[in-house]
């Protein structure tokens, strides 16, 4: 018998960097969780590193003595608590990839192609962001928009093209230290789906992890939900 393998993508904001916006959004956040947990995943995944899933599930346990203004726990831990799941599980993997890699690709291009730098900083600009006067749903929503992503497919895309002036391929560099990454997040995410049931796992990641995520599990044949879409969201919410 073969059992049915979804995964919900979710893309999100790192919330360290918007702490204070963050702090008077404590109802906007049980908005999110709870609209996530009405489609009734069987395990919650975080981009927390795999070696360390022990620490982040003694985390888990004892996140009622103190939540951390983090994604992590203000998303991952509450919607799994509120589905009473007994654990939840990190799947990310750093790799090889630093923080020299970025920023050699990002001084390359800004010293050497400036069409791509214009279609990079065209994107910033039309990058959602969490805001005061906007409701944390929606920036959400528009974070994990179809042609957002597709955009952010693009701008890697493009990162082959890029040579420094000794003709090293520093994009392609970075791209094979980028796919390599997501690759194992893929097979962290595998490993935990059961030979035994169906499942339903939610993944909150880093919105630019989207777009290769996608492709992955579709060519493996699991069903791939963004939550925001309404039709995904109405076919599976009630399917249960």
């Amino acid at each position: 018998m073969s059992y049915k393998k979804e995964i919900i993508l979710v893309g999100t904001f790192h919330f360290e960097q918007d702490t204070e916006l963050i702090k008077n959004k404590e109802d906007e956040i049980e908005e999110l969780v709870d609209y996530f947990s009405k489609l009734q995943p069987t395990k919650v995944a975080l981009e927390w590193e795999n070696a360390q899933n022990e620490e982040l599930n003694d985390k888990y346990k004892h996140s009622g003595d103190s939540e951390e203004i983090d994604e992590i726990q203000q998303i991952g831990f509450r919607l799994a608590q509120k589905l009473s799941h007994e654990r939840v599980y990190a799947v990310n993997w750093a790799g090889d990839l630093t923080q020299n890699d970025m920023v050699k690709l990002n001084n390359t291009i800004q010293s050497s192609y400036p069409e791509i730098l214009n279609t990079m900083n065209s994107l910033q600009e039309s990058t959602p962001e969490i805001s005061a006067d906007k409701k944390l749903i929606q920036s959400y929503k528009e974070l994990n928009d179809k042609k957002y992503i597709i955009e952010l497919e693009k701008i890697y895309l493009y990162f082959v093209e890029v040579e420094d002036d000794k003709g090293d391929m520093i994009g392609v560099n970075f791209l094979n230290k980028w796919s390599e990454r997501e690759l194992m997040i893929f097979k962290n995410i595998v490993e935990i789906a059961s030979d035994h049931s169906d499942e339903r796992i939610l993944l909150v990641i880093g919105s630019d992890h989207l777009w290769m995520l996608r492709k992955l599990f579709e060519g493996m044949g699991w069903h791939v939900i963004n939550p925001f879409h309404i039709d995904a969201f109405l076919k599976t919410a009630f399917s249960k």
